[in-house]
């Protein structure tokens, strides 16, 4: 008897550690599977197989050990050493940590999940009714019925694993599938309370976490306000969103869809948010490539008529002053010929750097022809417009403009056309106004501002 007293502690010093194990594994709790932390598990029920196995030498784990054959049956009689204690106090925290974590997920888990939960939580609750009879039901013979209920608990453990295929699910599939998802995916219930969620999530939500799961989904930190609008829609819409995030624009796809269990009954609601950066990012580009001159990185004539269209527009629906200016680049094809086309570029280049420097965020610069440019003045008058550009034809002319080694003298003629409060103006004649003034500034000798007064 006391042999087979040894052979049985190979499975009773192991078995609250395995039962841990699978309740961290079936919870997700990722940072307790390491091998560290399974060595840290593993080590008393190692100090206790081994200590009862070489009891005969320390006597720590038994003090002493007989046979008492009274009747009904034989049964063994010990008296329980340090090590034993070592091991009782380790089998019961590890129950706790269980039952903690069984009961922390069943509490947290989506429908489906729950009743898996209930099953493993019945066989940890089968081992808590074997330890509170032993310590408060006086039973015949002495007998430790402990080790009979944890083995009933094991078929229970069984059934909850190979019944639900629990391993099949958890967490194999929703680590690998839901977790290695390119989408963010937000699991919901019938209140729009948050049931589930994965990582990618975090780059829409940076302050979400477990300990949101069953709250509405309304008091997340930065829940973007179109979740709310689409939730309270009795369609399935899609919407696009933006997302900031460390001073980078993440632009997300965002859809819903109903979640319903086997009978067909709708038990929650699914809210993807797709991840179109990419997509976003190139419709932007070909957007500004469709807007800007390749040369200059300023509008171009069409998206300039356009932008103009829509500032005369306003001008006259608010009765606001609007101007113009045209700005030709004296004797460029002079430039061209002497240093040719590619320094003729920088010329151009450079000349857009100035002007950009010496408007307003409100002003719409373009390129209008070849050496031409335009630049509108929303709600501006004639007098500042002419300031405007006067300045802009001395922060030009003032200095010798240095480029690739060398330096040339760089002038510009400005023509201006600017309506007063009340003038409705067509954009033909804000264009062929200011063109106008244009041709007498280049008349009059060039690196002129001039005026075109109405008639």
């Amino acid at each position: 008897m006391l042999f087979w007293s040894k052979i049985q502690y190979i499975g009773i010093s192991i078995l609250p550690g395995l039962v841990l194990v699978v309740a961290i594994c079936y919870t997700g709790q990722k940072k307790w599977q390491t091998r560290r932390q399974l060595m840290v598990i593993f080590i008393i029920p190692l100090i206790t197989l081994v200590s009862r196995g070489l009891n005969d030498f320390h006597h720590l784990f038994y003090k002493t050990a007989s046979i008492n054959t009274a009747p009904p049956f034989p049964m063994l009689k010990f008296d329980i050493g340090p090590f034993y204690l070592l091991h009782v106090f380790y089998a019961n925290i590890t129950l706790i940590i269980t039952t903690i974590l069984f009961v922390r997920f069943f509490i947290r888990a989506a429908p489906f999940y729950r009743n898996q939960t209930i099953i493993m939580l019945v066989a940890t609750f089968i081992q808590w009714l074997g330890f509170i009879i032993y310590l408060f039901v006086d039973i015949p013979w002495n007998l430790d019925i402990n080790p009979i209920l944890f083995a009933v608990s094991v078929p229970v453990y069984a059934l909850g694993i190979f019944r639900f295929a629990l391993f099949d699910l958890v967490p194999v599939a929703r680590d690998t599938v839901f977790e290695g998802l390119k989408d963010g995916i937000l699991v919901l219930d019938l209140e729009n309370r948050l049931v589930d969620f994965n990582s990618v999530c975090k780059k829409i939500f940076p302050d979400i976490s477990k300990q949101y799961i069953g709250s509405d989904i309304s008091t997340i930190p930065g829940n973007p306000h179109k979740i709310n609008e689409i939730l309270s829609s009795n369609t399935s819409p899609q919407v696009d969103v933006s997302i900031m995030e460390k001073n980078k624009t993440l632009y997300f796809h965002l859809s819903t869809s109903a979640l319903f269990d086997a009978e067909n009954k709708k038990v929650g609601t699914i809210i993807t948010f797709n991840d179109i950066t990419l997509q976003k990012n190139m419709m932007i580009k070909l957007e500004k490539m469709a807007s800007r001159d390749e040369l200059t990185n300023i509008y171009n004539r069409r998206y300039l008529i356009s932008l103009l269209e829509i500032e005369v527009a306003k001008a006259k629906r608010m009765d606001r002053p609007i101007s113009i200016l045209l700005i030709d680049l004296d004797h460029f094809k002079a430039v061209n010929d002497k240093f040719g086309h590619p320094f003729g570029d920088k010329v151009l280049r450079a000349f857009a750097r100035i002007v950009k420097e010496n408007i307003r965020n409100i002003d719409i610069f373009g390129r209008y022809g070849g050496d031409e440019f335009a630049i509108i003045l929303p709600e501006t008058s004639s007098k500042t417009a002419f300031a405007i550009a006067d300045r802009i034809r001395e922060s030009i002319c003032r200095d010798l403009l240095a480029i690739d080694g060398k330096q040339i003298n760089l002038t510009v003629s400005v023509g201006i056309f600017g309506t007063a409060e009340n003038r409705s103006i067509s954009l033909d004649e804000l264009f062929d106004f200011a063109d106008k003034a244009l041709y007498k500034a280049k008349n009059m000798g060039r690196n002129r501002t001039f005026f075109h007064e109405e008639v």
